[in-house]
């Protein structure tokens, strides 16, 4: 623990038994909200640096009834932290765990609570045990709360020493947080509270938040805490009654705080004005603060000044009562080794070299020991924490078995219950779904129905009503008719015959496929025959509107497949027949008909890589929208209503195509008219 922290604690111990640190300034115990004789004569006794006795008093009082528990804690911790017995602190501090904190009634009690968990914080956070400080704080936080007090952490000093221990843990983001919070508690404190030591302790805790920022070079957010420093001394000023002590102090860390920003940021001269002024402060002429400008002196290379304020150091030490330990080492000796060895004094530097040297091994030896004892220390807390927490996970344990075993009974009478009635109630859901779905089925089923005779009518229909007029026409006796006539109505009677026959066909190629698998594929055949019967079946070489290719890859007329010939012959054709029926004049709608005849390539090819037959049938028709790429191969189903057809014919030879463990698809990526690709497997 540091000596400035030690002078702090003195300071604490005044003000806080003196006043307790509360809204109100007490110097008449009686009048005081818990404070009373006892608290006065403690008090007294630490005012005069008597910490024994001041110990003795707080177990003679504690016995009597005179002072409470918690109030005897937060004497006796201080006493110890002065003395340096950190460890028998550190047990104290430990017994905050066992007060209730609602039975805290009066003022005094609940200050010397939230105080001696601060000074238990900030114990910690001086032995650079940042997590478990952390925790500390998190828990007080909590206990107050839960009794309807303030929270621990809405104290200014408080939340800053939170944040300061976040920023060293490297969570930025939270320690801002806190810093915030902070500033908000000072601005609460000095809502209701004008007095010059208000003005000073909230300044000390921003120049605390500014010192750490610039401790880890974050400078903007320096600036912000200086501007509400200079805002704070600025009223401070204006005071009726100001406090020319408190006002040099305050001046003094301002300008000692300015004067390193503005040289860390490279402003040379600025840094000095700043640092003339905080010279010029009563303040900065007391030796604890000669010594901490040698810091400024060092940076600006002023190492000759810096020497000289050095030379006080052996005094200052032996006044202040600073032991030559591991820390005082490093804070004031190494210093002062540096001055002196820049400054060119080589005799001093070897002096201070050989004290160092001297006080090392005592120095070191004495620290393991201290570290060791305060680590005991904060296992064996910890430890006591778990055993705690061990007991009370007992008790509950063996509280909650007679309730266990008195609620076992009715938690199986229920779960048997509840059991009894899940299963009526998944019967139940599980008649519901099947009825769902039996309707969905038939509902389904009538749309399909009603579709399919629908388009099955207007397809039988259209051929029968040509028959049927042109039937009426041969079979009236008065009308005479040519011989060109008299074969164009041939043929026109034989094209709907043709049409009637390919959709019974067609009906009966769906049942089929519907039903069960096509035969098995035992066929050897080359792809090539297969889409010369395709060619064939399909007539596609007869259809005046467009001009057909069939173009044939290498091997297609060599290499064999294993296949159910009318099978693929069947899909193929029916891959022509969806070519011919939309490169035709008359499924081009709003006048948009080709000039020119249509296109139509069957491809053959072998990818024997893969293991497939390829037919490729592409044309340069009304093409198919990508979105629609799946759906026209679904049963009855046409993009447009009014096109002749049943919508069945693609999702025939899809379905022929996988019988035989091939497919049928729609290439995406073809955009002159449509493209279809059946691969079938060699």
């Amino acid at each position: 623990m540091t000596k400035a922290y030690k002078s702090l604690i003195i300071i604490g111990l005044i003000l806080i038994a003196i006043t307790g640190c509360s809204k109100h300034k007490y110097t008449n115990y009686a009048d005081a909200d818990g404070y009373n004789t006892a608290d006065s004569i403690v008090s007294d006794v630490g005012d005069a640096r008597q910490w024994l006795r001041l110990l003795a008093l707080c177990d003679s009082f504690e016995q009597s009834g005179d002072l409470p528990k918690v109030r005897c804690i937060f004497y006796k911790t201080i006493a110890y932290n002065l003395m340096g017995q950190y460890r028998k602190s550190l047990n104290l501090y430990y017994q905050l765990a066992n007060i209730n904190v609602k039975e805290l009634r009066t003022q005094a009690d609940l200050e010397s609570y939230m105080y001696s968990y601060k000074d238990y914080v900030r114990l910690l956070c001086d032995m650079r045990r940042y997590d478990r400080a952390l925790r500390q704080a998190h828990i007080a936080d909590q206990k107050l709360r839960a009794a309807g007090h303030p929270s621990f952490a809405d104290h200014h000093d408080i939340a800053q020493m939170i944040g300061e221990c976040q920023l060293c843990l490297g969570q930025n983001v939270e320690a801002a947080k806190n810093f915030q919070k902070s500033l908000q508690g000072m601005y609460k404190r000095l809502e209701t509270n004008h007095g010059a030591l208000d003005f000073r302790e909230c300044q000390k805790t921003m120049n605390a938040i500014a010192t750490v920022y610039m401790r880890r070079n974050l400078f903007d957010e320096v600036n912000a805490w200086l501007l509400r420093e200079d805002t704070l001394y600025a009223r401070a000023l204006a005071l009726p009654r100001p406090d020319s002590v408190y006002i040099d102090e305050m001046k003094m860390e301002i300008s000692y705080c300015k004067a390193m920003l503005a040289h860390a940021q490279g402003r040379y001269d600025e840094a000095e004005k700043y640092f003339d002024v905080y010279q010029s402060t009563k303040a900065a002429q007391l030796p604890t603060n000669i010594i901490n400008s040698t810091r400024y002196l060092m940076a600006t290379h002023r190492y000759e000044e810096a020497a000289r304020n050095m030379t006080q150091l052996d005094q200052f030490m032996i006044e202040s009562g600073y032991e030559p330990d591991l820390e005082n080492i490093g804070r004031f000796m190494l210093p002062k080794f540096h001055v002196n060895l820049l400054a060119g004094h080589r005799d001093s530097a070897l002096r201070v070299a050989t004290q160092i040297a001297e006080a090392y091994d005592s120095a070191l030896i004495k620290q393991k020991i201290i570290d060791a004892d305060l680590l005991s220390t904060v296992y064996d807390t910890e430890g006591k924490e778990r055993q705690i927490a061990e007991q009370r996970a007992k008790l509950t344990h063996q509280q909650m078995l007679w309730v266990i075993g008195v609620s076992l009974v009715l938690i199986i009478m229920l779960h048997l219950f509840l059991m009894q009635r899940r299963k009526a109630f998944n019967e139940l859901n599980e008649t519901n779904r099947k009825l769902m779905l039996a309707n969905e089925r038939a509902e389904e089923s009538e749309r399909m129905k009603t579709k399919f005779i629908h388009q099955i009518s207007h397809e039988v229909r259209t051929p029968l009503n040509v028959l049927s007029g042109f039937s009426q026409v041969l079979a009236a006796p008065d009308i005479e008719i040519s011989s060109e006539e008299l074969q164009s109505i041939s043929r026109k009677i034989v094209e709907n015959s043709e049409r009637i026959t390919r959709l019974v066909d067609k009906m009966l190629d769906l049942s089929l496929v519907n039903a069960r698998a096509c035969d098995e594929c035992n066929d050897m055949v080359s792809p090539a025959d297969v889409a010369y019967q395709a060619v064939q079946q399909s007539g596609i070489k007869n259809a005046s509107h467009l001009d057909f290719n069939l173009q044939l890859g290498a091997r297609t007329e060599n290499i064999n497949i294993t296949t159910h010939l009318k099978s693929a012959t069947k899909a193929l054709a029916l891959l022509l027949d969806n070519a011919q029926k939309f490169t035709h004049p008359l499924a081009y709608k709003n006048g948009n008909k080709p000039k020119s005849k249509a296109n139509v390539l069957l491809s053959v090819n072998v990818d024997t890589e893969r293991g497939y037959a390829i037919f490729a049938v592409e044309d340069n028709g009304i093409g198919v929208p990508v979105e629609q790429a799946e759906n026209i191969f679904t049963e009855f189903v046409q993009l447009d209503e009014y096109t002749d057809g049943t919508g069945i014919g693609l999702s025939i030879a899809r379905t022929l195509a996988r019988h035989m463990d091939g497919d049928i698809v729609l290439d995406t990526n073809y955009s002159s008219g449509a493209r279809f690709v059946m691969k079938l497997p060699l």
